[in-house]
This record gives structure tokens, C-alpha cells and sequence, in this order.
């Protein structure tokens, strides 16, 4: 996949964010972006979606805001 740099920017800016425990603010998205903005997202916190199995663990943790 080839990632556009804006929207790879606007998800780190997004995960700083929450990190540093500021409002993280989501930007209008195309549709054919979100994979892009979801997949820098669970890559800069260590959070795959698969690994919780369907347990809905929380992404806190893997934010260090727990």
C-alpha cells in the first residue's frame, strides 16, 4: 500500500495527541484514506486489531494512558 504522506502525518499528529494526553482530533477523510490513517495508527501504537481475539482490550495501555 502506498501511503500518502498527508495522511500519514495527520495520524501521528493524531496519536501525539492522545499520547500526550491533548484532544486528538480526527480530520475529514476520504474514504479510500482510512485504511491508510488506521494502519499508521495501530503501527505507532503497537495495537493490532486482530490481537485483542474479539476481547475489545482497551488501545490505552498500548498508548501508555493507562
Amino acid at each position: 500500500m502506498k501511503l500518502d504522506p498527508q495522511t500519514v502525518a495527520q495520524a501521528k499528529a493524531f496519536v501525539n495527541a492522545l499520547r500526550a494526553g491533548k484532544r486528538a482530533r480526527v480530520p475529514a477523510l476520504r474514504f479510500s484514506q482510512w485504511q491508510q490513517f488506521l494502519s499508521v495508527i495501530n503501527a505507532e501504537t503497537g495495537y493490532a486489531a486482530e490481537a485483542d481475539c474479539g476481547l475489545a482490550v482497551s488501545v490505552y495501555p498500548a498508548l501508555g494512558l493507562a
